[in-house]
């Protein structure tokens, strides 16, 4: 009894001190910068960042330190066989009904839109599915926005609704298996919400959130309103609007990593016609039927100038195809070569038809389809991006580089159902991490696991929070 009384106040004096750190230590920004790939890579200042690895709701710091390996997810094994632990989460979860939460970058015609490109805006998906299970609200799917096509670095074109880049239809029928208490509302639907929660707007710099704190600040919001959460029914509804730019939730501070952010990820598929149209490429006979190493080369006038050329990326990746070749006891000379910028390919082409391969892209398989490169023309950037997508994520082999998100996002989806985490057992051993930015004993080469490599960089590291 007297151990029970003992737990009993250890943990009111935790959440206590959770409360007091959280709410009273943590810095908050009045203003509002639009997050774009180029901004997110440009660098961080460390002293900006966070005030201690330790604080609740931070992002984890390797500050100076070998990288090292999570701990366990702090899941059972028979709950984190189930939708790897999402059904058992949810069903912890302390669910109110009439409470929404809906994320957002404060972009697109209503300031409710994701901006920042394909991979970031996904990435505010993903996050805010977790952040509306930590709240125990249903999600609003906000809109995104288009990129410029004549200035990639311009994401907040044109809004869409989120069925535009992902299979939504796909993702409520999961989660309504997955975690039946979730509600979901699509395409900014605020019908009959007029009460707005609106806690102060996060930049990707900032503590991310991970258990139990973002149901903690918007508890503390509404107190602002001298409101609980009890005052919020189906009669009496309200949404939580919450401005957030990027990588807002740390499944390892979690222990999430191998459980929740895999099921998460799963649930959010991108549009099928998208893939699909991949998949037609797929079965090119140029292909071999997948015996191809396949290549995102990022070659475009988006690419920030501090991550190096694509010369430097091109030098590094034709060194790796001949060991990977080397190391296979079949022919394969087959490039697959994925960028936006078909100059840059071809300088590529240039560098390895002399070398025996032979290098094909979405333009040269497709030459000969005139009604499905027509398709093909039609889309945005980052529709394309979803397609080319598909085809890497099913090569036998592929090559990427770490500081893009549509690369990091593709070794994540090739290694998901891998039984170790890809990045921490075959990227990031020998590495340190310090604020946001993990170093490199040897940057600018090429490491991953037999058919699955990056070409690391030193700068920012996102997969505590990623994707």
């Amino acid at each position: 009894m007297l151990a029970q009384q003992r737990g009993l106040v250890v943990s009111v004096v935790a959440a206590l001190v959770v409360y007091l750190v959280y709410f009273h230590g943590r810095r908050i920004p009045e203003s509002f910068h639009s997050i774009q790939e180029l901004e997110i890579f440009k660098g961080v200042d460390d002293n900006t960042h966070h005030a201690s690895p330790t604080t609740p709701g931070s992002l984890h710091s390797h500050a100076s330190t070998p990288s090292a390996t999570p701990a366990p997810d702090a899941l059972d094994s028979d709950s984190r066989d189930a939708f790897h632990g999402l059904l058992h989460l949810c069903k912890q979860t302390n669910w109110t009904d009439g409470l929404w939460v809906q994320c957002h970058s404060n972009c697109g015609e209503d300031s409710t839109s994701m901006c920042g490109g394909l991979n970031n805006a996904r990435n505010r998906v993903q996050t805010c599915l977790r952040l509306a299970i930590d709240t125990g609200g249903g999600m609003i799917i906000p809109t995104a926005t288009t990129r410029d096509e004549k200035d990639l670095v311009k994401t907040d074109d044109k809004t869409v609704c989120a069925d535009f880049f992902w299979d939504m239809g796909y993702m409520k029928k999961a989660l309504a298996e997955q975690c039946p208490q979730l509600q979901i509302r699509q395409c900014d639907d605020r019908a009959g919400l007029t009460k707005v929660i609106e806690p102060t707007f996060r930049t990707y710099t900032q503590a991310a959130h991970s258990n139990t704190t973002f149901r903690e600040l918007v508890r503390y919001t509404l107190e602002q309103d001298n409101m609980t959460f009890a005052d919020i029914t189906p009669s009496a509804p309200a949404v939580v609007s919450f401005g957030d730019t990027y990588i807002g939730f740390n499944y390892m501070i979690a222990a999430e990593l191998s459980t929740i952010r895999k099921a998460l990820f799963k649930v959010l598929k991108f549009n099928q016609e998208l893939l699909d149209l991949g998949n037609q490429i797929l079965t090119s006979e140029e292909l071999h039927q997948g015996a191809f190493i396949g290549v995102h080369l990022r070659g475009e006038n988006d690419w920030p100038g501090g991550f190096g050329t694509a010369q430097t990326q091109m030098e590094a990746y034709v060194a790796e195809i001949q060991k990977i070749e080397a190391g296979v006891s079949y022919e394969l000379k087959t490039v697959y070569v994925s960028c936006g910028d078909a100059t840059a390919i071809q300088a590529f082409r240039e560098m390895l038809v002399p070398l025996g391969y032979v290098v094909h892209d979405k333009w040269t398989l497709l030459a000969t389809q005139n009604e499905t490169l027509a398709r093909l023309e039609a889309l945005g950037f980052d529709q394309k991006g979803i397609v080319e997508y598909q085809v890497l994520v099913e090569a036998r082999f592929w090559i990427g580089v770490i500081t893009s998100s549509f690369s990091s996002l593709i070794a994540y989806a090739r290694t998901v159902n891998d039984s170790d985490d890809f990045f921490e057992s075959s990227i990031f051993p020998g590495s340190s991490k310090s604020g946001l930015d993990r170093g490199y004993t040897e940057p600018n080469t090429v490491k991953g696991s037999f058919n699955t490599k990056l070409m690391v960089i030193n700068g920012p590291d996102i997969m505590e929070a990623f994707p």
